[in-house]
């Protein structure tokens, strides 16, 4: 079967890319050869920076250049650290190509239980990190597709 590996010479930034579905794609997007930098949560319920790394290394296929790849350690939900984290992935990359928001907060409990900061979080993880992200990342022509 020929690979063509579509991702050799681009760069992914992934969003809590240490766990579940972020943890996958760093996974799939390392048999095609990108550069791949992910945030996760330091202190983190399942911090599992360490491991996704080396995954990423021993999932490279043969003939595809060695990913590298960056655990960015970030609260994503505040637009500082989305700044940070974009401007440090183009430091070391040089740009983006592909972006993934996958940062999540699912374990939240029944409504009874939702306190008002419980939802602010929930919101800035959620719905307010996939916009600051985005906006980082686009603001200063560092998407490129």
């Amino acid at each position: 079967m020929l690979t063509m590996y579509l991702m050799q010479g681009k760069v992914a930034l992934i969003t809590r890319g240490d766990f579940g579905i972020g943890r996958a794609m760093c996974y799939y997007f390392a048999q095609e050869g990108p550069a791949i930098a992910f945030t996760y949560v330091k202190g983190g319920e399942e911090e599992g920076d360490e491991d996704t790394l080396q995954k990423i290394k021993e999932l490279k296929m043969d003939e595809a250049k060695d990913p590298i790849a960056a655990a960015i350690a970030a609260d994503t939900g505040y637009d500082e650290n989305c700044k940070t984290v974009v401007d440090q992935t183009v430091e070391s990359y040089g740009w983006i190509n592909k972006l993934v928001n996958n940062a999540a907060k699912s374990r939240l409990g029944g409504i009874e239980e939702m306190t008002e900061d419980g939802l602010v979080r929930m919101f800035k993880t959620n719905i307010f990190s996939y916009f600051f992200v985005t906006r980082q990342a686009s603001d200063y022509n560092k998407f490129i597709n």
